[in-house]
């Protein structure tokens, strides 16, 4: 006779006698029928009032005003320079000044002061730097100082206005110009809030004036005799530009320092050590999978060299839509989680390149015109300057042709000089066409039925190589075919990073001639940086290049690249060289094939291989990328499956699949809120260290999470609380709320909002009388250690199941508000199969729901077509998850906008023509940074005050404008409305044994759910 099994309602009961909570009659899977019928889910009551945001302008406070004197004054044939001195008491001491914003009253363009001392000290020192008045100087000097302070629990920004009198009897000093330069140098150097590659450049080019005025910085034997500070291996770590970078190398451009050792490039290429990675054995591992010869064949990829990057889509119309909804959204939207919001015009840039335009693509080119797109190209420094490659299946071949010719007829009428060329290439015809500036750099060719449009020689020339099997291609490649063969199945667009280009990102070509371009970004910025620099000392832009160089401010040696190469500049227009422009550089492809190295340029590229092995450890990892978008209930759903293989043993990621384990979990589609749920699989490390570290933490050997089951979740519901308590201390989209009198702990409102926050934890229960002892163990601690501090017993019941509470005794000695001891408790219930726990009942009862209604996560074991963890989110228009996505993703861009006024104001300060004409503002920002800023609703509208730059919409930094949510047509408000639900699921899958025993590939489906387009 076999044993009789342990029922999970006789260890309930058992736990109702440990814990003084009635025995809860809860379902299993097996008697969910029984549960559903005896007990009828209520109706969910209505949604509370969302609460609003607290609009308005947050003004600056009126400070109290300073008198001071001027204690020094000095000059040179163009400025004189005044020091202040103010002193300071009481809580003046703890003024925090802005040490770059002081307003001058009379002020001219020109005129700037800097604050010369810290905060907390007595007193606070002002120096001026102003252009030479004619008249008798007037005695008295006054302004503003800004400054900020904390004041009922949050910063804010006062106004300091000051008068400063006694010039007549102020003592003369032959330093004070030094000193103006030290302290504005030291200055804008340390705007580590707000950093900026053109800060470092000012601050080192001010630092190059000393210590005998402009024409110090030009000099022989000055600045430039100092060693570059510049570390050359992080210009290999990077594929794409990095700001912190270029701010680094400003810096040197700025103090005039040495840029390299091109004099000294003597070493082979080919003695540059490379990192020792080996191929994947794909041929062995596609024969294993269990149909060796399945996957849909990729024929453009058969005109696509193997190095190259390559993505296709089945319909051109896919093509720009997808490209239209980058522009709208995703772009805008990238750029505010990255905090650098600012338009660098990409698809603008390559759609000239290339002489297309695409809303007339999209009018002409539809299915019937061509069929499969494809693009290509060699490397991935899409933002600085890259070739890019479209290969069309032509179906209509005159109307394609046609059609084009009209593209470049428009191009030609806007850009002087436009002229078209052919050369041949192997028996087929390359056409040319190409303006003086590059905008439009147009490569046609035609082999059969498809159609080559590229931006560049080199590339186009590869690829007609490729399709007449001259070089290696694409769709040859063991690693395509496997990636092909492993996830069968015809998609509307695939995206494919090969061994082959991997590789060649990570070769010395590239790594070594993509640094050097980054030191010829840094030069090709400087004449423009030392142009603004002009406008910021001389309060207007140059005249001439003659008259720049002529200030001192840029040497007539800084007008050419180290290596001898010319570089062509005009303020106001944008500096150009062989190696490009800062907004569009050349490609690598078509510069000159790296040869010789210098000994830096090696040891660097080598610094970089050995990190790159050490980190990936053996192999190069292909990665493919599969899109389909397909309707769904009204609206739309994008699916977005990336598969990166193999993943061995020894790296990161085998890392994380062991603190997880194997046990894959499957979850059904949540309606709303946002969940994410883990699979712990048995041999999960998690699970052993978790267990150990509470046993060895209580000493209590029944205390441990040996009950727990295949999953865990934690999630948010959809429910006006979240937006409650997120009102109360959100200050990036609202007016900041007062401190509560007391201090917060003892701010019953907020431990009122606390209790109802609907956060939720659940996990899957394998045994339920471990959790009863688990339960019972923890409890008996609690009350040996800390007696009659907590409250722990059943509060009500739901659906027949007990939920019991766990909360503070109003008994607890230190409670500072008894009350606090009714507004916040953790409740939880158990339903047989699994535990759910909350703060707020409403939300528990919805999650119990979920689970008595049959939607538990499944425990799949260890079958490739479950997740090891999924995470949701849903929401709708207005709902109160919607609504604290839109206040969190709008705070953030409000948050990135220092970045953005940053940029604004050094443009506004360095050409006064921008700051009334955004369109110049546009131009100028693209000509001398390579990008434009732009506002966190989406326009290049800013204005400049005395405390820096700011938009008519929400302000300045220091007095900002709080406005109702969303801003209608914002890049946010696209999102909010296009983006209603996303789901992701991520998975370590085993791949086959020739791949080695601990092989696995990432997997990682993203669905995101699309509204209407606006």
């Amino acid at each position: 006779m076999s044993k009789p099994r342990l029922r999970w309602s006789s260890a309930l009961s058992l736990a109702a006698v440990l814990t003084g909570c009635p025995s809860p009659q809860a379902t299993t899977s097996e008697d969910a029928a029984e549960t559903k019928g005896a007990a009828t889910k209520p109706t969910q009551s209505p949604q509370d009032p969302l609460p609003a945001l607290r609009v308005g302008t947050q003004k600056l406070v009126e400070a109290k005003a300073l008198a001071g004197r001027v204690e020094a004054v000095g000059g040179d044939k163009t400025h004189q320079y005044l020091e202040l001195a103010f002193s300071l008491t009481g809580e003046e001491v703890s003024l925090d000044f802005d040490e770059l914003h002081v307003e001058l009253l009379g002020g001219q363009p020109g005129d700037i002061a800097v604050v010369s001392t810290l905060m907390g000290s007595s007193e606070v020192r002002v120096i001026v730097r102003r252009g030479i008045r004619t008249g008798p100087p007037a005695d008295e000097v006054g302004g503003n100082l800004y400054a900020r302070r904390w004041e009922n629990g949050a910063n804010v920004f006062v106004r300091v206005p000051f008068t400063a009198t006694g010039r007549d009897k102020a003592r003369e000093d032959g330093e004070l110009a030094k000193r103006w330069v030290e302290t504005m140098a030291k200055t804008i150097e340390n705007q580590w809030e707000s950093p900026h590659p053109w800060y470092r450049f000012a601050a080192g080019r001010i630092q190059a004036l000393l210590p005998g005025g402009l024409a110090a910085a030009v000099s022989d034997g000055g600045p430039a005799s100092r060693d570059s500070r510049t570390d050359l291996t992080r210009l290999m770590e990077t594929t794409t530009g990095v700001m912190s970078m270029q701010e680094a190398l400003q810096h040197d451009r700025g103090l005039r320092l040495p840029t390299g050792d091109a004099d000294k490039r003597t070493i082979p290429v080919g003695e540059l050590r490379v990192p020792p990675l080996d191929a994947h054995p794909f041929e062995a591992m596609q024969a294993k999978l269990p149909s060796p010869g399945g996957g849909t064949p990729e024929p453009l990829a058969a005109a696509v060299p193997a190095e190259f990057w390559y993505a296709r889509v089945d319909d051109i119309r896919l093509m720009l839509r997808l490209l239209d909804e980058a522009d709208a959204w995703i772009t805008p939207v990238v750029q505010i989680l990255q905090s650098n919001p600012e338009d660098r015009f990409l698809a603008d840039r390559y759609q000239k390149q290339l002489g297309l335009k695409r809303t007339e693509l999209a009018k002409i080119f539809g299915h019937t015109v061509v069929g499969a797109v494809a693009a290509a190209g060699s490397d991935a420094y899409l933002r600085e300057g890259s070739d890019v490659s479209l290969i069309f299946t032509v179906r209509q071949q005159a109307i394609f042709d046609q059609e084009l010719a009209k593209h470049l007829e428009a191009y030609r009428a806007e850009l002087p000089g436009l002229t078209t060329t052919t050369r041949e290439r192997s028996g087929v015809t390359i056409t040319e066409s190409r303006d003086p500036t590059g905008t439009v750099r147009q490569q046609r060719a035609q082999v059969g039925e498809l159609a080559v449009v590229s931006n560049s020689p080199r590339a186009i020339e590869r690829i007609v190589d490729a399709m007449q099997g001259k070089r290696a291609r694409l769709a040859d490649e063991p690693d395509m075919r496997y990636m092909l063969a492993r996830d069968p199945g015809t998609h509307q667009a695939l995206a494919f990073l090969s061994d082959k280009f991997i590789a060649a990102v990570i070769g010395p070509q590239q790594k070594v001639l993509a640094a050097r371009r980054q030191q010829a970004l840094s030069e090709l910025m400087t004449p423009g940086n030392a142009a603004l620099l002009h406008g910021w000392l001389f309060g207007q832009a140059p005249a001439s290049t003659q008259a720049l160089v002529a200030s001192g401010l840029l040497a007539a040696d800084e007008l050419k690249h180290p290596t001898g190469e010319p570089i062509a500049f005009t303020p106001g227009s944008s500096a150009s060289s062989v190696w490009g422009r800062p907004a569009a550089l050349t490609p690598l492809i078509d510069m000159p094939p790296l040869t010789l190295v210098s000994a830096g340029e090696k040891a660097a590229y080598e610094a970089f291989s050995e990190g790159y092995q050490s980190y990936w450890k053996q192999f190069i990892d292909p990665v493919a990328i599969r899109l389909d978008v397909k309707a769904a209930d009204g609206a739309e759903v994008a699916d977005i499956d990336v598969r990166i293989l193999p993943l061995i043993s020894a790296t990161d990621y085998s890392d994380i699949e062991e603190m997880v384990g194997t046990t894959r979990v499957s979850v059904q589609a949540n309606e709303s809120g946002v969940h994410g749920v883990w699979a712990v699989g048995k041999d999960a490390r998690l699970r052993r260290d978790l267990d150990g570290l509470m046993r060895s933490i209580t000493n209590k050997p029944d205390i441990g999470i040996g009950w727990l089951g295949d999953w865990v979740m934690v999630g948010l519901a959809d429910r006006t609380p979240l937006l409650e308590l997120l009102s109360k201390y959100d200050a990036t989209v609202q007016l900041p709320m007062p401190s509560p009198e007391g201090g917060e702990f003892n701010d019953i409102d907020m431990w009122r909002r606390i209790g109802k926050f609907p956060v939720y934890a659940a996990a899957a229960v394998n045994n339920p009388a471990a959790l009863v002892a688990t339960l019972a163990g923890v409890r008996t601690m609690i009350n040996e250690v800390s007696p009659d501090t907590i409250e722990w017993g059943e509060a009500s019941r739901y659906r027949d199941l007990p939920i019991v509470r766990v909360g503070v005794s109003k008994k607890t000695p230190l409670l500072p508000n008894r009350d606090i001891a009714d507004a916040v408790a953790l409740h939880y219930a158990q339903t047989g199969s699994a535990i759910v726990l909350a703060l707020d009942v409403p939300t528990l009862h919805s999650v119990i729901d979920r689970m008595l209604d049959g939607k538990l996560p499944e425990s799949k074991g260890q079958t490739d077509t479950a997740s090891q963890f999924v995470f949701e989110g849903r929401s709708v228009v207005g709902a109160p998850l919607w609504t604290a996505l839109l206040w969190a993703i709008q705070g953030q861009a409000n948050d990135a906008q220092r970045a953005a006024r940053r940029t604004a104001e050094i443009l506004m300060l360095g050409d006064p023509a921008v700051r009334n004409d955004p369109t110049l503002l546009v131009q100028r920002g693209v000509d001398y940074f390579g990008f434009t800023p732009v506002t966190s609703f989406g326009t290049t509208n800013f204005t400049l005050g005395p405390t820096g730059a700011g938009d008519p919409v929400l302000g300045s930094s220091m007095e900002p404008v709080f406005v109702d949510l969303p801003i209608p047509g914002s890049p946010v408000d696209r999102l909010m409305q296009r983006l209603t639900g996303v789901r992701g699921e991520v998975s370590f899958d085993k791949e086959p044994d020739p791949a080695g025993p601990n092989a696995r590939s990432l997997h990682t489906r993203f669905s995101l759910h699309l509204g209407a387009a606006k």
